[in-house]
């Protein structure tokens, strides 16, 4: 059977599982382990903050949103495809249940945004009887996810959609230039990873991919292939985050990022022929690429300790930007990274990344010749985020895996006001002495003992302050009274939630109600923080007072 479409989603009531992010964003795969089914499903209607800001949480019911690649139509208006996979589910949940016309997993996933209402079309065949997906080569016997499949998506001058995705049972891709998506074509036979694609002005499709230990890129169009192994004993693919990204210059020459044993290394083809440069330094994991207007490559990436570079050529040379650090496990990449790097026609660049030693995402912009970096507000158990910008640099798109609920998360613009240059809140910042309230007079609550008591309920604290005792170690006893929801409580320095003080280790660490559990505390000098529960970051939050008892 052909692929299904899912009718447009109606808005209706919030949910006590729905896990929308209303955040103020910046201007703009083995993943984490695979999350159990929610117990109700989010509403597909995006909410709104901020003006035009959107963040929307586009599928949930099932294991949604592994390897998320986002593109802008010529209006601006964002697609993504990502995988869907059946959950995997601890002992008495029960699955899922089957709604009549809704993609099934296994399946490869395209979800476009019209009017406000996201659709979510199969790009790999279905099954009616039983109705479940038909993309075996993404999944293992159950229809879970298996290590090392990757989506990515281009949209060409007509508005239609290229969709490759990498498996180890081979490289495959479709279109729906013919009105709809139809049987894939199987582009390699080999085991395949990390594919990127690319569509050509003339409709020539470049799909880049790691294969029989090479770097190879596949050309032509559906039905009809050319693969060029352009560096054997490249990647290796079988590491973390080792990735390729393609794209096309307006002479209609493919550009690759990939990495290669630790070095990122890009790939240009004119005349036929590939040449091959690496950009100095370390490198290599989680690349993304952007062209500039002269078909400039710029690159984003990590390298091996979890540094994130923004890497320039200009005239033949390689300029290159630390941004930030996302510090992997034993100084090994990690396959939570991805890096999302965009241009628009004034050459600002946009840079996303996944930092997975705070467990959410960062963005980055430089509207004023220097980065601006801030975390995104409300991403928290994000990982391999994507990024799309238009030409005009005033609509963007972000989307990221939310590791945590296993749920597809995509935040718009349509203001070119991406939090990049949209200040994080800040309730209170912390300083050698507990702050005044506005009135003049002491904070809102003092210390009355060590042991503190703070209730979840209705995706809201009992509290909007504590306070503990200076210099004393203390405990918060936790209680989420919120049935089939998760939450947790984590104390930070400030509301940039920068810097972790105490409580729960990261936003995958929580307790679905209802449940209890206490957190241990080390003593903290005076001073006002910042408290939150990672899961609802923008409802559950509150003033930490630590003072001299």
């Amino acid at each position: 059977m052909g692929p299904y479409r899912m009718s447009a989603a109606l808005p209706r009531p919030l949910r006590s599982r729905a896990l929308v992010r209303l955040a103020a964003l910046l201007a703009v795969a083995g993943l984490a382990g695979a999350a159990c089914a929610p117990a109700t499903n989010p509403p597909d209607v995006p909410l709104q903050q901020g003006g035009a800001i959107q963040v929307s949480v586009v599928d949930s019911l099932y294991d949604a949103g592994r390897s998320a690649s986002v593109r802008l139509d010529q209006s601006g208006a964002p697609a993504v495809s990502y995988l869907l996979y059946q959950p995997v589910l601890t002992k008495g949940q029960i699955p899922p249940a089957v709604k009549p016309g809704d993609p099934q997993p296994p399946a490869v996933i395209l979800a476009t945004l019209a009017k406000g209402i996201w659709t979510r079309t199969s790009v790999t065949p279905q099954k009616t009887n039983p109705a479940e997906g038909d993309a075996p080569e993404i999944a293992n016997a159950n229809g879970q996810a298996v290590a090392g499949v990757t989506t990515s998506l281009a949209i060409d001058a007509q508005g239609k959609h290229h969709v490759a995705w990498a498996t180890p049972k081979g490289l495959f891709y479709s279109t729906d230039a013919g009105g709809s998506f139809g049987a894939p074509d199987r582009v390699a036979g080999s085991p395949s990873f990390t594919g990127s694609v690319a569509v050509a002005a003339d409709g020539t499709v470049w799909i880049s991919f790691y294969s029989t230990g090479a770097l190879k890129v596949a050309h032509g169009r559906a039905g009809a292939w050319t693969v060029d192994t352009v560096q054997p004993n490249s990647g290796p693919a079988a590491a973390p985050a080792t990735v390729t990204a393609i794209a096309v210059g307006g002479n209609g020459d493919p550009v690759v990022a990939f990495g290669d044993h630790g070095t990122t290394g890009v790939a240009r083809r004119a005349g036929g022929k590939w040449t091959i440069e690496k950009v100095p330094g370390a490198g290599g994991y989680g690349a993304s690429l952007a062209l500039d207007k002269s078909a400039n490559p710029d690159v984003a990436y990590y390298d091996a300790a979890g540094g994130v570079h923004l890497a320039q050529s200009k005239a033949g040379a390689w300029k290159v930007d630390d941004l930030g650090s996302s510090p992997g496990k034993g100084g090994t990449s990690d396959p939570r990274w991805s890096t999302g790097l965009a241009l628009d026609d004034k050459g600002v660049h946009y840079v996303t990344w996944a930092d997975t030693a705070a467990g959410r995402i960062v963005a980055a912009a430089d509207r004023n010749g220097t980065f601006g970096v801030r975390p995104v507000q409300g991403s928290q158990g994000g990982t391999n985020p994507s990024i799309a910008v238009s030409a005009d640099g005033q609509k963007q798109a972000v989307a990221w895996f939310d590791s945590v609920n296993a749920n597809l998360e995509v935040a718009t613009s349509s203001e070119g006001s991406l939090a990049l240059a949209f200040p994080l809140p800040t309730l209170q910042q912390p300083t050698g002495s507990p702050q005044p309230t506005s009135s003049g007079g002491p904070p809102a609550c003092q210390p009355s003992g060590t042991t503190l008591k703070v209730t979840a309920k209705n995706t809201a604290f009992d509290t909007n302050c504590l306070a503990a005792p200076a210099e004393k170690a203390f405990t918060v006893d936790f209680d989420n009274q919120d049935a089939g929801t998760p939450h947790n409580f984590e104390i930070y320095t400030d509301s940039s939630t920068t810097k972790r003080l105490g409580g729960a280790t990261s936003a995958g660490d929580f307790i679905t109600g209802p449940a209890t559990t206490s957190y241990k505390v080390d003593a903290l000098p005076a001073g006002t923080y910042y408290f939150q529960c990672d899961i609802h970051p923008t409802q559950m939050f509150g003033t930490f007072v630590v003072a001299k008892g």
